[in-house]
């Protein structure tokens, strides 16, 4: 039996084949739309959810799920499991971490864990920090404890770069290991994972990433790379043309690995021809181990709309 149940909710994005081999539970956001509240990936596809988006004069809205949501979900779980490994997007993009520790807190007789916190963020929980030079040895005192136990760790990224994050950890889990070196795994992994993505407007992502507005209505031909650094979107790049910023995608790839061995996970929102064409060539020029393809979801398509394009990865 694998002791401890693997979470994620739908902000996080992983190939589905590994949640099904990994038995990971999917958490779906609240979408509000349309006068409406729809799950994320459960009652609304992502075609759907376009729809939605393009024709609504009131742009749809994600949630937090609630407190009791989330305790739901933990207590559901460590019926079957000891404890529970939960990775979650960057704080500085939702407000999922805060609310996924406070509802952990909430089950009866569990000890809580937070990993790399936000700097200004206060508790009384089990703090643990991935840069931390005795972070083995912070680990180990968790295995000293009572059952159970519930891990919730800031990726420091959102959508398929927070999942190749928490792949680290399931694949610890899945292998027999502890929860301990699951959380290691995954916080040594962090400073090789990296996404460069291109969204075909920024009309949507200026809603929650306001330091971006400056771009709107200037860029004529202009695509700016973005990426998430320190948890926060940023422009990486700025080119010409649909072409270049698909190009430059590769050529920021091949700067930052080398000869170095990597992880692919190309996203999009529904653009997957597309998607194929840039995986393909990413995979006859760079040095890579394992890929995946995968859409985004309907939570994240909320902010880059559709036909957005995206390379996460992790270096080997």
């Amino acid at each position: 039996m694998i002791e401890t149940a693997l979470l994620i909710d739908s902000t996080t994005t992983i190939p589905p084949t590994l949640i099904k081999e990994y038995g990971v539970t999917v958490i779906p956001v609240p979408i509000h739309a349309a006068g409406r509240e729809y799950r994320d990936g459960v009652d609304l596809t992502a075609e759907e959810f376009c729809a939605l988006l393009e024709a609504s004069k009131d742009r749809p809205s994600t949630a937090v799920p609630g407190l009791g949501e989330f305790a739901s979900f933990y207590q559901q779980l460590l019926q079957t499991h000891k404890n529970i490994l939960y990775p979650v997007p960057s704080p500085r993009l939702t407000g999922i971490f805060n609310a996924a520790v406070q509802a952990a807190s909430q089950v009866e007789g569990a000890r809580v864990v937070a990993l790399d916190p936000p700097e200004e963020w206060e508790g009384e929980w089990y703090v643990v920090h991935s840069d931390d030079p005795q972070l083995k040895a912070r680990l180990a005192e968790i295995n000293r404890w009572h059952d159970p136990v519930i891990a919730v760790m800031n990726t420091n990224y959102v959508s398929g770069a927070a999942g190749l994050v928490g792949m680290e950890g399931f694949e610890a889990i899945y292998d027999g290991l502890g929860i301990d070196e699951a959380i290691y795994r995954m916080a040594i992994a962090k400073p090789k994972v990296g996404i460069y993505f291109i969204l075909t407007t920024l009309d949507y992502v200026v809603d929650r990433v306001g330091h971006l507005r400056a771009l709107v209505g200037t860029l004529l031909k202009i695509k700016p790379v973005l990426t998430i650094r320190h948890g926060m979107v940023e422009e990486e790049i700025k080119v010409r043309g649909e072409g270049r910023a698909k190009r430059a995608l590769i050529e920021l790839l091949k700067q930052r690995l080398g000869d170095r061995e990597v992880d692919l996970f190309m996203l999009h929102s529904l653009a997957q021809a597309e998607a194929e064409d840039l995986l393909a060539q990413a995979k006859s020029e760079l040095h890579v181990r394992h890929s995946w393809l995968g859409g985004i979801g309907c939570a994240i398509t909320r902010y880059t709309g559709r036909g957005g394009l995206g390379i996460a990865f992790i270096e080997r």
